[in-house]
């Protein structure tokens, strides 16, 4: 089988790194990126501006670009700091391995349905910012993808599925799809994200 390389996860825009003996104002950062998840929410990416998020933040900008150098940045730190949060939850112990699968689509969907529109446009700036692609795909499509491939590893240490398969495939095409029905404006719903999953775990378990 083939496996997703573990070392192309490592985060190169981690949320308030401060000089050594600097002491860390938290509370601030926080504010901050909860600042920007609502206006980007209430208003879309296009329209919001780091001087708006810093008014009303009650911060100035260049406090906000000591720990974020762009907008771009700054919103994919908010966003995914709500992703760490709602979907890289470690399933509880003793769930099936089908299960543990079911409840990371699940969870994926549920983020996106509120996430989808800042999403789309972190991945169509992306498009244009060859750094920024970089580290879009560092910090949040690589660690989703790695998070996958290791649940179907579990399964297949489980007994679910037979060991004869390419990981990096099978997760290629799941995220495929995700980030299709994204880019579409499609439904983000539980029954789609339940269909998906049986594709993949039904289609695995009959192919071996």
């Amino acid at each position: 089988m083939t496996a997703i390389d573990e070392n192309a996860t490592r985060h190169e825009i981690v949320p308030n790194h401060r000089a050594p003996g600097r002491p860390r104002d938290e509370a601030a950062g926080r504010t901050i990126l909860d600042v920007t998840r609502r206006l980007v929410g209430e208003l879309g990416y296009d329209v919001v501006t780091t001087r708006m998020i810093a008014d009303a933040a009650g911060t100035g900008k260049q406090t906000i670009y000591r720990r974020w150098p762009s907008k771009p940045e700054l919103v994919l730190a908010a966003f995914l700091a709500q992703t760490e949060e709602t979907v890289d939850q470690p399933s509880p112990e003793g769930v099936p391995a089908r299960d543990r699968i079911a409840l990371f689509v699940e969870r994926t969907f549920a983020s996106l349905m509120h996430t989808a529109p800042a999403i789309r446009g972190l991945m169509a700036m992306a498009q244009h910012d060859s750094d920024f692609r970089r580290i879009f795909r560092q910090n949040f499509v690589e660690p989703r993808r790695l998070a996958f491939a290791q649940l179907l590893e579990g399964a297949i240490a489980d007994g679910l599925f037979p060991c004869e398969h390419d990981l990096e495939a099978i997760t290629t095409a799941l995220f495929g799809a995700i980030w299709l029905r994204l880019l579409l404006d499609e439904p983000l719903d539980s029954g789609f994200a339940g269909r998906l999953t049986a594709i993949v775990v039904d289609g695995i378990r009959g192919g071996g």
